[in-house]
C-alpha cells in the first residue's frame, strides 16, 4: 500500500495498524521496530507458539472481491520479500472476498497463507472493539458473514519452499517497468503523438484488461466527422466501473490522448466533449495528457459535468506512472481511478 494516495491510502494505513492490533490480540508478537520492516512488507510478527518470524502484507480495496491478477502479483512480491529477508513464512491479508478455488490455487502456488475478509473478521472478533473498528473501516454487514469459531486454527502459515520458486521479476513487473521506461522516452509534441497513442493504449489494456472490453483504437463515427483515440465497453466488476456504468449510465468510455508539451487548454476539453453522447450510453472520457490540464481546462470539465452530465477526468504522466506502480505492487489500479472520479465529483462547484 505504498503507492496509493488520498482516501485509499488513509484507509490502507488504518487497516495496516488495525491488523497489527488484531494480531497482538491473538497473541502474536508484532515487532514495529524491526529494521527489515521497510523491505517491502507491512508487518513482521512472531508466532504465538514457537516465536518464528512471519512477514505480512495487507491489501485494501473498495471492491467486494479482490482481482485475481492483483492477488497473484501480491503473493509473488511477498515471497520475494520474504526470501530477501530470510524469513520462511508469509501471510497475505486481503480485506475482501476471494473465491475459495482461487485462494487455494494461489496459496498452493506460492506457499503462503491468505487471510480473506471473513477470516480477518473472525480474528478481530476476539475483541469487540477491534471488530467494531474493522466493520466500520471496511463498511461490512456482519449479518452476511460467516465467522470462524476456532480462532486458533485460522493463522498457521507453512514454510515457503524457496528452492521451487524463481527469484526473477514477474512478467507483470517486467511489463510495467517497460511501459514506464517507454513512456519517458516518447518526445512531447507532434513528433511523438502516434507513438504516445499506441503506447497509452497498450498501458491501459495492461492496467484494465479485466474491466474494459472492445479496445477499439482510432474508431470513427458513422458520419466520419469524429475519430476517437480509444473507445471501450465497460465490464462493471469493480467499484469505479460499476459507478460509471450504473450511476452515470455510461456503458462505453472514451480515452483521448494529448501528447502536448504544455498543459492542455479548454479548447481540447470542448472538442472532447462533443464525442460524449447520452443516448449512446457514452458519457465518460478520460483525457490523458503529458502535463495535465490548465485551470481553464478544469473549469471546462466542471461545466461539462454540471451542465450536461458529461464526465471528463484528466490523467497525466504522473498518475499513469502511479497506476502502473500500483499494478506492479499487486494493488488494484482501480482504487486510484476511483479516487480521481470521486475527488472530481465531490469538489464540483455549483
Amino acid at each position: 500500500m505504498k503507492i496509493k494516495s488520498g482516501f485509499s491510502s488513509r484507509i490502507g494505513y488504518a487497516l495496516e495498524d488495525l491488523c497489527k492490533d488484531i494480531l497482538s490480540a491473538n497473541q502474536w508478537n508484532v515487532d514495529n521496530q524491526d529494521p527489515m520492516i521497510d523491505m517491502g512488507v507491512d508487518i513482521i510478527a512472531k508466532e504465538p507458539d514457537d516465536q518464528n518470524k512471519v512477514v505480512f502484507e495487507v491489501k485494501y480495496t473498495r471492491n467486494t472481491t479482490y482481482p485475481t491478477s492483483a492477488l497473484k502479483a501480491s503473493a509473488e512480491r511477498l515471497v520475494n520479500s520474504a526470501r530477501s529477508m530470510s524469513v520462511g513464512k508469509a501471510v497475505l491479508i486481503v480485506a475482501a472476498d476471494i473465491k475459495p478455488e482461487i485462494q487455494k490455487r494461489v496459496e498452493d502456488e506460492y506457499d503462503i497463507q491468505i487471510v480473506n475478509l471473513d477470516s480477518l473478521l473472525s480474528l478481530a472478533s476476539i475483541d469487540l472493539e477491534l471488530l467494531g473498528r474493522l466493520v466500520k473501516l471496511c463498511e461490512v454487514d456482519l449479518s452476511e458473514r460467516k465467522l470462524h469459531d476456532d480462532l486458533s486454527s485460522i493463522l498457521h502459515p507453512d514454510k515457503i519452499n524457496f528452492s521451487s520458486k524463481g527469484n526473477e521479476p514477474s512478467k507483470n513487473e517486467i511489463l510495467g517497468s517497460q511501459f514506464k521506461d517507454k513512456l519517458k522516452l516518447i518526445p512531447h509534441g507532434r513528433d511523438g503523438c502516434y507513438d504516445y497513442e499506441d503506447t497509452m493504449s497498450e498501458i491501459l489494456q495492461y492496467l484494465f484488461d479485466g474491466d474494459l472490453k472492445g479496445w477499439h483504437q482510432q474508431e470513427r463515427t458513422t458520419d466520419d466527422l469524429h475519430r476517437y483515440d480509444l473507445i471501450c465497453r465497460v465490464v462493471d466488476k469493480s467499484t469505479v466501473w460499476k459507478f460509471i456504468s450504473s450511476n452515470l449510465d455510461s456503458r462505453y468510455v472514451l480515452f483521448e490522448f494529448k501528447n502536448y508539451q504544455d498543459k492542455i487548454g479548454q479548447s481540447q476539453v470542448y472538442s472532447t466533449e462533443k464525442y460524449l453522447f447520452e443516448k449512446a450510453k457514452r458519457k465518460v472520457c478520460f483525457l490523458i495528457s503529458r502535463e495535465g490540464p490548465s485551470d481553464n481546462a478544469l473549469v471546462a470539465c466542471q461545466g461539462a459535468m454540471r451542465e450536461h452530465g458529461k464526465l471528463i477526468i484528466n490523467l497525466d504522466d504522473e498518475i499513469i506512472t502511479a497506476l502502473i506502480d500500483s499494478k506492479i505492487s499487486g494493488d488494484d489500479p482501480n482504487e486510484i481511478l476511483f479516487e480521481k472520479v470521486d475527488d472530481f465529483l465531490m469538489k464540483l462547484p455549483r
